[in-house]
């Protein structure tokens, strides 16, 4: 029995709006979502005891402070039309929580009310599986990191394909702020990474990149109680 308070699905919704979360990173959070949310009932399903409504909340929340880490001068990147409001609520939440990265941000906002919450967002961070003291330990933590570094934006893609990318994406924001890339940690991050989906998966019995969005729907699809 859960001994632990969490938001319902609708409060973690209010948070969103309350934040003005931009479009495209809400759609990012509802992808890594349905994968987590996926892969905690299959795990039930090979006797494994997983919180699956922890996942599907911290996964919706898991990015909550993603503009944090943004330089909010250049809106091009957002899909959305930025109102002035958006802005507004933008810059004084990087001016609040802008000194550390979004994880931390969400943390410090969520502990007090939901500690589990906090501490499963928190060690969503890339570095996290490095980090001997912080690293995701149980499940649920290790499924909302492994599902986020799966969602490319809003689509599930292989691991290889999303780390590549977000190695690209880094580079070229760390080269634009004269920060200097650290390959040799990368490599061992992303080799922690690649040993977590095999701990996944061979529970699971599937190949990784087998599991995309559409696989998930025919599953899904599959189990209604109408389905022939």
């Amino acid at each position: 029995m859960r001994d632990y308070a969490l938001p319902s699905h609708e409060e973690c919704l209010s948070m969103i709006r309350d934040c003005h979360v931009p479009v495209h990173i809400a759609r990012h959070n509802e992808t890594v979502a349905k994968l987590a949310v996926f892969l905690a009932k299959k795990l039930m399903e090979r006797g494994m005891e997983v919180d699956v409504e922890l996942v599907e909340r911290a996964c919706l929340l898991h990015d909550l402070f993603r503009v944090c880490d943004f330089p909010l001068e250049d809106f091009r990147q957002f899909e959305q039309p930025v109102t002035e409001d958006d802005k507004h609520r933008w810059r004084r939440l990087k001016a609040r929580h802008g000194h550390v990265r979004h994880e931390d941000a969400a943390d410090a906002f969520l502990k007090d009310r939901y500690p589990v919450l906090a501490t499963t967002i928190r060690r969503h961070r890339y570095v996290a599986v490095l980090d001997e003291m912080d690293c995701p330990r149980s499940w649920e933590e290790k499924l909302v990191y492994y599902a986020d570094k799966r969602a490319m934006h809003d689509t599930i893609v292989p691991l290889k394909d999303r780390l590549e990318d977000a190695h690209r994406r880094s580079s070229i924001a760390m080269a634009k702020a004269g920060i200097a890339r650290c390959i040799e940690v990368e490599k061992a991050v992303d080799a922690r990474i690649f040993e977590l989906e095999a701990e996944i998966f061979d529970v699971l019995c599937l190949s990784p990149d087998a599991v995309t969005e559409e696989f998930i729907d025919r599953c899904l699809a599959d189990a209604r109680p109408d389905a022939d």
